[in-house]
Formats: C-alpha cells, structure tokens, sequence
C-alpha cells in the first residue's frame, strides 16, 4: 500500500525517498492538515508548518552517559524539548495529543523529571512503535566531537519515530553530530527544503 493516511506530506517526504523510492503518497484527507485546523488551536508561526528542526549543534547541549548504567542522556535537550510540548499546549493543542520520544532510557527519566503536564506521554521510541499523536517531538540526544551517534545508525528504527506525527513533527538534535551519516544527511537537506531548520538559538 503507497497510500497513507497519517501525516502531513512534508513529514512523509524523506520516509518515502529513503524507504520507498519515493512512492508512499499522503491521501488528500492529511497531506496538508496542521496543528491549527484542530478545534481550539492558535495559529502560531509553530501550528503551521508540519515540520521543525532544532539544531543543537554549536551549543552546549551535551550528551552524558549515565552514572550507573549505559544509558545516554542530554539535560539539555531534554528542558527543550519539553519546553516545546509546554509551547503546543499554550496554543491550546491538547496535551493527550503530544507525545516526545527518544532512543535513549536515560533521557526517557530526564524528560519525565522536566514536563510538568502528565497527559503527555513521554516514552522510548522502540515503545512508541505502532502509535500516532498529533504532535511529536523527538529528542535524539547524540553530541560528541567524534560524531557518535549509536542508536541512530538503526535507520529502520529512526523512520519508524519519524512517521508517528499526524501533524506536526519537532526533532532536536545536534546537526554536526549526525550529518556525516547519509541518511541524517539527507533529512538535513529535506528539513532544509522545507524551510523546517532552526538554530536553538532561535527557541
């Protein structure tokens, strides 16, 4: 099937090149529904677009490995990205219709210990296959000098967080960490494309 019936066309876009030769196509029901066509929702400059990328890079948003255990995290990422879901919720956008997720258990914790609305729900991403939400954000936590990114290598995984927004998708991440990966490489360009990138500095 190479019809879907989910998200926005400009969050389908680099799914469908890298996983589908660039045929999945978004019925006319979603392709261009946002945020703000919600019942009580603002029109904000963050309602809509389907898309934004918040690159870390140049900050000092840094991963720390757990003390005890394997586990990553990134402090903060974590206030960001939970700042945004506060952010989608002063438009009034339901806070049962936001979800943030991350590869990393670590940051799972981080997140939780920052959002101050338990309606939405912050999880893992291998947790949150198989769901939707309206609105998701994505913490990928990865900034190193050595440009490390673990978990990240797992493109199938990563196209699977990719896809559960309906109608607005926000990734945070550190763009000099994950670019020389080709596939990040190529969903830089498409964020680029799209008009989707923003410095944290402008958050």
């Amino acid at each position: 099937l190479l019809v879907q019936y989910r998200m926005h066309e400009d969050i389908m876009r680099h799914p469908s090149a890298q996983f589908y030769d660039g045929r999945l196509q978004a019925a006319d029901s979603v392709a261009r529904h946002l945020l703000r066509d919600l019942p009580g929702v603002s029109d904000d400059e963050l309602t809509d677009c389907a898309v934004r990328f918040i690159d870390t890079s140049g900050s000092s948003y840094e991963e720390e490995r757990e003390t005890a255990g394997s586990s990553l995290g990134n402090p903060e990422e974590a206030a960001l990205a939970t700042k945004k879901a506060m952010d989608l919720i002063a438009l009034g956008v339901r806070p049962e219709d936001i979800a943030i997720i991350t590869p990393y258990t670590a940051q799972v914790r981080l997140l939780r210990e920052h959002m101050r609305n338990e309606a939405v729900e912050i999880g893992s991403i291998d947790g949150f296959q198989g769901r939707e939400k309206e609105a998701v954000i994505i913490s990928l936590v990865r900034s190193n000098a050595d440009n490390e990114i673990g978990f990240l290598r797992d493109t199938r995984r990563m196209n699977v967080a990719l896809t559960r927004a309906r109608r607005k998708l926000i990734v945070i991440g550190d763009s000099a960490t994950i670019a020389n990966h080709p596939f990040y490489s190529g969903l830089l360009s498409h964020f680029d494309s799209i008009g989707a990138y923003h410095g944290v500095w402008d958050e």
